[in-house]
Formats: C-alpha cells, structure tokens, sequence
C-alpha cells in the first residue's frame, strides 16, 4: 500500500509539474524564459514537483473553503439576513445535506470517473487496478475529510453550531460518500450502468436538487433536513454503513471490469490525448440525416455568397449539433416552468403571506443564463467541422470579422430562443401566484435574460475568435482562456448575494451587455486576423 501511495503520488507530481510548466510557458513574458529543455532537467523537475504538490494541497482547503463559503454561507447570510442564528443555521444545514449528500452522491464516483491518472497508471504503467482504486480511494477520503473539515468549523460555527457538530457534519459526509462509492460499484457490477456518465439523470438530480436546496431560503419555509441529518439514529447508521462500505471497498476483486469502464479504449496502448481528443471529436460529429437536410433546404442558398453562404451550409449541415443542446434546454425550462405553475397553484395560500416576488430571482438569472446558454458547443462544432481546416489560409483569416458579425447573429438567435423561453416560463409562474404580475419587476427579468442571452453569444464567440482555445485535438490549451471563463463564472456567482435593487442590476447588465458587444466588435475587427488561427 505504501509503495503504490507513493507512485500514485509521483504520478500526481508529475503531471502537475509538466502543467505547471505548460501553463508558464504560454504566459505573455514569463513563458519566453522558460525553455522546453526544463523538462529534462531532473533536480529541477524534482522541486517543481514539491511546488506543484504543496499548491495541490492548498488548493484543496481553498476549495472547500470556497464550496461552504460561496455557494452555500453567503447565501444563507446574505438573503436570509432577516433569520434568527439558529434559522440560518437550519438553512445552512439543508443547503449542505442536499448539495453534498444527495447531488454529489449521484453526479460524482472516484471509482467509475473517467480521469487522465487513471488511465495513465492502469493502462500505460499496467499498475494492479485493484491496488491502484484501494490506494486511490483511501488518500480520496483521507484528505476529503482534512480538506473540509476547517471550513465546516468557521462557517458552520459562524452561524452557532458547536465544534461537535461541525465535525460530525464533516465525518458524516465523509462516510457517506463512501457509501456511495459502494453503491456506484453494486450498480455497476449489477446492470453495468455508470450512473455518472446518465447524463439526463445526473443533470436532472442537479437541477431538482439545487432546487430544493435554495427554495426553503427563498421562500422564508423552514427546512426539515437540520432535524433529519443532526440526530442519533443517523449518527449510528451512517457510521455503520460507512465502516461496511470500506471494508468491502477493501475486499471487493473486480475493479479491472470498473476500471476499464472508465478507461475504456479499443487499443490500451494509444496515448491518453488520442483518447480524450476521439472523445471531443464524436461529440462534434456530423450526422447523415443533416446532408439530406441541405437538399431539402437548397433554396436557402440561393440568395447567399460568400462568408454568408458558407456559414449558411455549415449550419445545415451541422443542424443536430446546433438544435440538439437547443431542444434539451428548451425541454428542461419548459417542465421545470411546468412544475412552478402547478407547485404555485397548489401552494397559492401557503404562499400569500411570503415576500417573495419577480424581482428575487433576478440575480440568479446570470448564473442561469451562463449555463443554458449553447455557445461553447456551437464554437467546438464550427472548429472541428470548418475552421480547423479553413484558418489554414490567409483569405479566410483576414476575413475574421466578416464571418464573426453572421455567426454571432446566428448564436443571438439561438440564445435568445433559450432566453424567451425561460422568460415565459417565469411569466407562467408569477401569473400563477394570483397576484399583480403584469409590473415593472417582470419587465426587467424579460430585459435582463434578453441581455444575458445576447452577453453569453458575445462572450462564446469573442473568447473563440480573440483567444482561440482549441487545438488540432479540441484540447483547450490556453490558460487566458480558464481565467477568464473563471472570472465570468466568480462573476455569475458574485450576482446571487448582490443585494441592491432590481432597476441597478438590469441597469449593469443592459450596460454591460452593450459595452461588451462593441468591445468585442472592434477587438475582433482589429485582431481577428492575426488572432483566429491553428495552435
């Protein structure tokens, strides 16, 4: 066990270290210092890796301080500033218990997750599998359970619980998450399903959760779930259930067959790149059916020359990429619209007396709008299936601008269907309250998802045309690119616990949107040329 700990920590150094010199060398002035022959230097690589070792553990406290202190903290004190100590602590507590014991025990399997060590360790370095998992697994919750642990007992304790219960919150997620570690296996071993690769049952469990999780908050309802999880039957079960798990963890001889389910590749002995780059390649293929689209669809060409033309073909050709992410969204906000007008209407005199209102959900509609919103797969799909091979030429480069003026007119629209959508779908629900809907409030949401959807089709195309991410493989290889996604993403989350009136947030966002838009069109116009190319 010892000995393969300390492989499987060698292998984590290294690959941090050579991303950790990747990531340098493409930095503006930095990265000209730094020569590829530092990867040969051992002594060197040697004090990389320690570097790259102690940062991987700090960023692991960071992040749990981050997941307690943005996503579930701030919005307990910031909109539940009204609530008693001990109310905000109930509503910390269900947040927890919801987000960590339900949506990240269905979305999340160490065992069953696709990951590059994983593939590298058992595939390439033929290491045991099951050595590999019980190693993998033991540092996994060893340190889940250190990492959480501080920032359990500052905001927990924050909000009045004891050091005692902060850390049997700590212990008790902990264990459980290998419960179901154990029952990801069962399942697997049973039906040969990866639950975590069920795209519409993991993204629906998240959606329902994340739900539940904030509605009692919102609302001003007391949660049930603090009573639930802090009581004495649990404090055993769990426990239990948790040593059980482990210990058949332990013992448990068929992690080759779950191994290769996450690594699956019909020659082990390709590189993990080629995998991952087939992996994005078939996410971005053409369908036979979208070809005899365009016969069908010929007329629409007829008026069309040039980039107009083109990019006309392209989207016929590429329609079940362009409407597929389209219709899913479309789907989901249409039924979760469906599930408030009917929760509404059964709940109307429950709900008469809460405060609630159009304009509280106002600051969730960036976050919302980021995800919902398709730009990132439209730009994956004109990379692979027309720039790949056209940004090989100068005429096509310096006509950057021409093309990004169509595409982007075609992304607004296919946003902006997006944003009507949920619009409606709010406007559903406030009608079915009972109560004066038709006011100022709604206007705003309606401007503000208006605004975001057309934000969102900047943001996408404009980081694809000025930053260009994508390499030969769809491997994203620019870190300008992650920090920036990063700082839209702090962003969206940062609106959530802004508190200032309704009429300021859509005045920031219209603002913002507009500024965005000309920022972005005189930058591409300026730099498209030399900026939109192969890397």
């Amino acid at each position: 066990m010892l000995r393969m700990f300390s492989t499987l920590l060698a292998i984590r150094t290294s690959i941090a270290a050579n991303l950790l010199i990747f990531y340098i060398q493409k930095l503006p002035v930095m990265g000209k210092l730094i020569k590829s022959t530092i990867y040969a230097n051992l002594e060197l690589k040697k004090i990389i890796s320690v570097a790259a070792l102690l940062l991987s553990w700090i960023w692991g406290f960071l992040l749990r301080f981050m997941y307690i202190g943005l996503l579930i903290y701030l919005p307990v004190v910031s909109i539940g500033e009204d609530l008693t100590k001990a109310e905000q602590l109930g509503q910390f507590i269900h947040i927890f218990t919801i987000v960590s014991f339900v949506i990240a025990a269905v979305s999340s399997a160490t065992i069953l997750e696709p990951k590059r060590e994983k593939y590298i360790a058992v595939k390439l370095m033929r290491l045991s599998p099951a050595r590999y998992m019980k190693t993998t697994l033991a540092y996994r919750y060893t340190t889940f359970g250190i990492y959480l642990l501080p920032a359990m007992l500052l905001f927990a304790g924050l909000l009045g619980a004891s050091i005692l219960e902060s850390v049997m919150l700590t212990v008790l997620l902990a264990l459980w998450r290998i419960v179901s570690e154990y029952l990801h296996l069962k399942l697997f071993e049973r039906t040969g399903v990866v639950l975590i690769k069920q795209t519409a049952i993991v993204w629906s469990v998240i959606l329902a959760g994340y739900a539940g999780a904030y509605a009692p908050l919102l609302l001003g309802a007391a949660p049930i779930t603090d009573n639930v999880l802090l009581n004495l039957p649990l404090y055993i079960a769990i426990p239990l259930g948790g040593v059980f798990a482990a210990f058949q963890l332990a013992r448990y001889m068929g992690y080759r067959e779950a191994v290769d389910a996450a690594t699956k590749r019909d020659d082990p002995l390709l590189n993990m790149g080629r995998m991952m780059a087939d992996a994005q390649k078939k996410s971005v293929e053409t369908k036979q059916s979208d070809y005899d689209a365009v016969l069908v669809g010929k007329g629409r060409l007829i008026k069309k020359e040039g980039h107009a033309y083109l990019n006309e073909l392209f989207f016929m050709r590429h329609r079940s990429l362009i409407r597929g992410p389209i219709n899913k969204r479309l789907v989901i906000i249409g039924a979760i619209g469906v599930v408030g007008v009917i929760f509404m209407l059964l709940f109307r005199g429950q709900l008469q007396g809460q405060q609630w209102n159009t304009g509280t959900i106002i600051p969730f509609l960036v976050l919302t709008m980021y995800f919902l919103s398709v730009g990132d797969s439209i730009c994956k799909a004109m990379f692979y299936n027309c720039d790949l091979s056209l940004m090989r030429y100068s005429f096509y480069r310096s006509s950057a601008y021409d093309h990004f003026r169509i595409r982007l007119g075609v992304m607004v629209k296919n946003n902006l269907l997006i944003a009507a959508t949920l619009g409606l779908a709010i406007t559903a629900v406030t009608a079915a309250t009972g109560r004066e809907w038709l006011h100022l409030e709604l206007l705003m949401v309606w401007a503000c998802v208006i605004s975001l959807a057309i934000f969102s089709s900047v943001h996408h195309l404009f980081m694809y045309y000025y930053l260009q991410p994508y390499s030969t493989e769809l491997n994203v290889k620019n870190p300008l690119f992650f920090a920036v996604n990063l700082l839209v993403s702090f962003a969206s989350g940062f609106s959530i616990i802004w508190r200032g009136p309704s009429s300021s947030f859509t005045i920031v966002i219209v603002g913002a949107t507009l500024l965005y838009l000309i920022v972005a069109l005189m930058l591409v116009r300026k730099h498209g040329a030399r900026t939109f190319r192969v890397k």
